[in-house]
Order: structure tokens, then C-alpha cells, then sequence
């Protein structure tokens, strides 16, 4: 693109700055459309080719004042008499259309172009055909209109070229235009994309400070007396709560010999066939004994025993049964193991609101680490993203500032430097 340069050559001392800031990029255009001389050498293609076209009317003039020759064969008289009316009609168009528009911008210059090029392809093409009949009987003034049309084609190719030229000009400001655009949009949004990552930096710093201090304090409440304390409760309740489980296999070992007969009494009372007192206990026994009372295991068990001949069983059974029964009732065994069972309950209860009381200290510190983890975490996801944002806007930014740089200097003819945020870069 060397003729973007050669159009500004002899005013680059003045028009050329060494640095541009965005919002002088549209001043710089219009001085450079302004310096591109286009109407000017416009208004030189133009002059010339009002000579052209004065010059093909004269012709054209004097082609139709022309006399043939007296002697011409009265059949080529009247072909060429025909092709010459026929040259001079279409002659006349093109003269025409040769005629400069008013006005002096690229538009109204290419629309001029194209229909006189239009007007010279449909007057060769009659030339060509009628020439030859028209030469043979004016062939000075038919040379001459040859020249002429010479002429007139080496004036609109010297005009196409200079609204090429134009239109690549307006071309390169167009794209530089869309690119100050686009940066003037992405530059402020990224400066406060990087100031947003600054504020998420510095809350992520505060965040990961805080979650240091809990820790520390979480530390010194553990060795506190308080936190000493609720961890002996903790060992306490581990204690209880073991002995609380042999209790209960303690009393599913006392239950299980009676299984089967319980099984048969519940069975027969819910057939009416026997009136039970103690109906509900029975399939209390069978599957949590330690919740039946001392009254209860104590009334259920003689109930048994009084009707234990009633439920079928075999005699060997019967007997190991009957047995156990009265060694249950004699060392009162469930009704003791029972009690461990509800003491134990009991300290369990106790030993956990006091673990509660202790430890509302530990378990504030522990709801405000989670949530200052949670607030991190959200946090630092946040942060890539942004991070990622900001790359990627660097990237096209920086992408977008090269492509301004090198239009700018295919227009200049010269590097042009960018004052822009230093955001298109790392930093």
C-alpha cells in the first residue's frame, strides 16, 4: 500500500504526530482525507476531461458537416451515411456522460465513472460494427474520433484508480474507526475488571487472615479450662454411651431365652384366647426391652409363668424356660439391668447438654471458620474467572491495538505509537 504514503508525501512535517491518544484518532483522519489532496486531483482528472469531451464534441461536429466525396458508389454513400448516423448518436451519449459531476466526493465520482465507462463499452461496440463504412468515406475525421475516444478511456482509467485509491483510504478509516470503537469499550471495562480482582485480592487476603486468627483461637479455646472440660465430657459421653450398648445386649441376652414364649403369648392375646394384662410389654420384651419399666417386666414375667403350660411348648422348653423365668424374677436381673440402662440414659442426657454448654464457644468458631471457608472458596472461584476475563480482554485488546497501530501506519506512511492504558498488557 504504497501510494497511502505517496498520497501525503510533502506534508508529513507538520500533519505526523509521534503518539495518539484514542480521541485524537478522528481529528487525525480528517486531517489525513483532508491532506489525501482527493478533490484536487480530482479537479485535475476532471479539467482533462472536459478537454476530452470538448474535444470528441468538435469532432463529432465536424464529422456530421462532413461532404462525402462525389465520387463514393452510391451503395458504400449510403452505408456510411447510415454507420455515421449511427457513430454520431452514440457519440453524442458519451459526450454526455463525459460531463463532471458538481459535487467532488468519492460517491458522486464513482457514479459518474461507471455510467461514462458504460456510455464508452456501448460506443465501442457501435464503433467497432460501424466504423468501417463511415471510415471508408471520412476517414480524417473518424481517426480523429479514434483518438479521441483514446483519450477519454486514458482519463477514466487515470479516474478509477484515484477512487481506488479513495476507497481503500476510506476503507483503512473505516476499520480503524471500529477498532477505536472497541477499544474505547474494552479499555474502561478492563481497568475495572483489574480494579474489581484488586478489591477480590485484597477481600481474599482478609479472608485467609481471618481463617488464621479462628485457628489460633479455636487453639487457645481447646486449651482453655472450658475446652478441657468438654473434652472430658466428650470422653465421658464416649464411656456412657458404650456402657449404654452392653446394657442393651445385656438385656437382649436376658430376653432372648423368653423369645419364644413371648412370641406365643403376644399371639395369644391378640386371638382373645387368653385375657393378658400385660399384653403390650410382651412385644416390648421382644424388641426393646429397656424401655419396659420395673412394674412392667415384673407383672409381664408372672404373667408368663402363670400361663407358660398354655403355649405349646415342648417339655425340655418349657422347663429351660420356666427356669429362667424364676431366676429373672428371684434376681429381679432385667429389672437391674434396666435401671443401669435408664441411669445410663440419663447421664448421657445430662453429659450432652453439658458438652452443649462448654462447647457454644468452640461451635461459634467453628460456624464462622466454615463460613469464612465457604466465603474463600467462592471467592477464589470468582477470582479465576475474572483472571481469565482480563487475559482474554488483554489478549484482544493488545490484538486490536497492533491491527490500529499498522492501519494508522499504512496510512501515515510512518510507525504511529498508541497512548493507551497500560491494561493491554501484563501488568
Amino acid at each position: 500500500m504504497k501510494w497511502l504514503a505517496n498520497i501525503f508525501k510533502g506534508n508529513r512535517a507538520n500533519a505526523q504526530p509521534s503518539c495518539l491518544r484514542l480521541e485524537e484518532i478522528e481529528s487525525w483522519l480528517g486531517q489525513q482525507e483532508d491532506l489525501s489532496g482527493f478533490a484536487g486531483r480530482l479537479d485535475g482528472i476532471y479539467s482533462r476531461m472536459e478537454t476530452a469531451a470538448s474535444a470528441l464534441s468538435s469532432d463529432i461536429s465536424d464529422l456530421n458537416a462532413a461532404e462525402p466525396d462525389a465520387s463514393t458508389p452510391p451503395k458504400l454513400l449510403r452505408a456510411g451515411l447510415a454507420a455515421r448516423s449511427e457513430v454520431t448518436k452514440q457519440l453524442s451519449s458519451l459526450s454526455e456522460k463525459l460531463e463532471p459531476p458538481r459535487k467532488r466526493d468519492p460517491d458522486e465520482a464513482f457514479q459518474h465513472h461507471w455510467a461514462a465507462l458504460k456510455s464508452l463499452e456501448r460506443t465501442v461496440t457501435t464503433f467497432s460494427r460501424a466504423q468501417r463504412y463511415a471510415a471508408a468515406i471520412f476517414p480524417k475525421n473518424i481517426e480523429r474520433i479514434n483518438s479521441d475516444l483514446a483519450n477519454v478511456s486514458r482519463v477514466l482509467v487515470d479516474l478509477e484508480q484515484e477512487i481506488g485509491k479513495k476507497r481503500k483510504l476510506s476503507e483503512e478509516t473505516w476499520f480503524i474507526r471500529e477498532l477505536v470503537s472497541r477499544l474505547q469499550e474494552d479499555l474502561p471495562r478492563l481497568e475495572k475488571l483489574q480494579e474489581k480482582i484488586r478489591q477480590d485480592e485484597a477481600g481474599q487476603r482478609d479472608l485467609i487472615s481471618r481463617l488464621s486468627s479462628l485457628e489460633e483461637e479455636a487453639a487457645r479455646h481447646a486449651r482453655s479450662d472450658e475446652g478441657r472440660r468438654a473434652e472430658e465430657k466428650k470422653k465421658s459421653l464416649e464411656r456412657a454411651l458404650v456402657e449404654k450398648g452392653r446394657a442393651e445386649e445385656e438385656m437382649a441376652e436376658l430376653v432372648s431365652p423368653l423369645s419364644k414364649a413371648l412370641s406365643r403369648m403376644a399371639k395369644q392375646g391378640s386371638s382373645s384366647r387368653i385375657s393378658l394384662q400385660h399384653d403390650g410389654v410382651f412385644q416390648k420384651l421382644l424388641k426393646s426391652p429397656e424401655e419396659a419399666t420395673d412394674e412392667e417386666i415384673a407383672g409381664s414375667l408372672k404373667e408368663l409363668q402363670s400361663h407358660l403350660s398354655r403355649l405349646g411348648l415342648k417339655d425340655r422348653k418349657k422347663e429351660k424356660t420356666l427356669e429362667h423365668i424364676e431366676a429373672l424374677i428371684r434376681n429381679r436381673s432385667l429389672e437391674r439391668a434396666g435401671s443401669h440402662w435408664a441411669a445410663l440414659k440419663k447421664e448421657i442426657q445430662e453429659t450432652r447438654e453439658e458438652i452443649a454448654e462448654c462447647s457454644r464457644e468452640h461451635l461459634r468458631i467453628r460456624e464462622e471458620v466454615s463460613q469464612a471457608k465457604k466465603s474463600l472458596k467462592v471467592l477464589e472461584s470468582s477470582l479465576e474467572q475474572e483472571r481469565r476475563d482480563l487475559a482474554s480482554g488483554r489478549e484482544k485488546a493488545a490484538a486490536d491495538e497492533k491491527e490500529l497501530q499498522e492501519r494508522l501506519a499504512r496510512i501515515a506512511g510512518t510507525p504511529v505509537d498508541l497512548n493507551l492504558t497500560p491494561l493491554t498488557r501484563e501488568g
